[in-house]
């Protein structure tokens, strides 16, 4: 949330900054950038932003995994982080050996137990791109579509005991913590009206009509797709990768078996829209603003709808 509120007043500080930049002109001798009275014609622009994703999909990189047909694993047995930290019979005698290595121990000197598996796995904040087509009817609507992409990722720790006999007491249940990271792909196509507000009111006060507020309403489709979900086992392994796919499975013998399914989905949902308008002449506008987006993400057995927020600016060009 704090990472929220710092972007949320960046932008905030970028929009009053241009504000203050675009009432520099001198009216009286015509250096104003002229208003779109009459723009009545297609615009393209870029998106650049930030992307705040919801903890509802999360869940799905906590290390139990999924089968090959999205059903989630339920078993800490069978989970792909205990198949990649423990030996046989769930495991392999690399993993086992990897492990202890990590552990600075022997095997049997530490356990790896379901209490250890992650706890709430959450996003952080991704930065966000796209595409943007807008035609406007006036000077103060106009519809359009846009295509944003960006990459959530989500990390969390997992942890490992230390079993082994000690002089001091203290130390025989000692914990060691390790990371584990997901990726996801999310890609969500937009369609919207545009409308901008207080033109008339601005024009009649005898102001510039430089800086309006608009907002935007629209429906949605997003595409997500599974990237990886991956551990680190730490500076101690040497002798072994210390980045390990879980998404890789191997035999008792450390045969590479058969890689799982990267799962992909799409859902529908809508999103509305308020910011700033900057008027920089007759072709050039730029939109400043926040976006909560209703989005449902389908990945698998994991179905989940909520808001996700967005912080962007639209550079838009007749």
């Amino acid at each position: 949330m704090n990472r929220f509120l710092q972007i949320a007043l960046i932008f905030a500080a970028i929009l009053l900054g241009t504000m203050a930049k675009a009432q520099v002109y001198n009216y009286e001798d015509g250096e104003e950038p002229l208003p779109p009275d009459s723009i009545k014609g297609l615009y393209v622009g870029l998106n650049l932003g930030f992307y705040f994703a919801n903890k509802n999909t999360a869940r799905i990189y906590n290390g139990y995994g999924y089968e090959r047909d999205g059903a989630i694993i339920s078993t800490f047995a069978q989970s792909w982080l205990n198949r990649a930290i423990s030996g046989p019979p769930n495991g392999s005698f690399q993993s086992e050996d990897r492990t202890s290595e990590a552990m600075r121990a022997a095997p049997g000197e530490w356990i790896f137990a379901e209490s250890d598996m992650p706890g709430e796995m959450t996003y952080r904040p991704s930065f966000m791109f796209g595409g943007h087509l807008r035609y406007m009817f006036n000077s103060d609507f106009g519809v359009f579509t846009e295509i944003n992409g960006t990459f959530p990722v989500t990390v969390g720790q997992f942890t490992i005991q230390r079993v082994a006999p000690s002089p001091d007491p203290t130390q025989n249940q000692r914990l060691e913590q390790f990371q584990i990271r997901g990726e996801e792909q999310r890609l969500f196509i937009n369609l919207g009206l545009h409308r901008v507000l207080g033109r008339k009111a601005v024009e009649k006060s005898g102001k510039p009509t430089i800086i309006l507020p608009y907002f935007d309403l629209g429906a949605t489709v997003t595409f997500a797709k599974f990237e990886e979900n991956v551990i680190d086992m730490g500076e101690y392994v040497v002798n072994f990768n210390r980045i390990v796919d879980l998404t890789q499975f191997y035999t008792q013998q450390g045969q590479f078996v058969e890689s799982a399914n990267l799962l992909t989905g799409m859902g529908f949902g809508g999103f509305g829209s308020i910011g700033g308008q900057i008027t920089l002449g007759r072709k050039f506008t730029i939109d400043i603003g926040y976006v909560a987006n209703f989005q449902q993400v389908k990945l698998g057995d994991i179905k989940e709808t909520g808001i996700q927020h967005q912080f962007v600016l639209k550079a838009i060009y007749m």
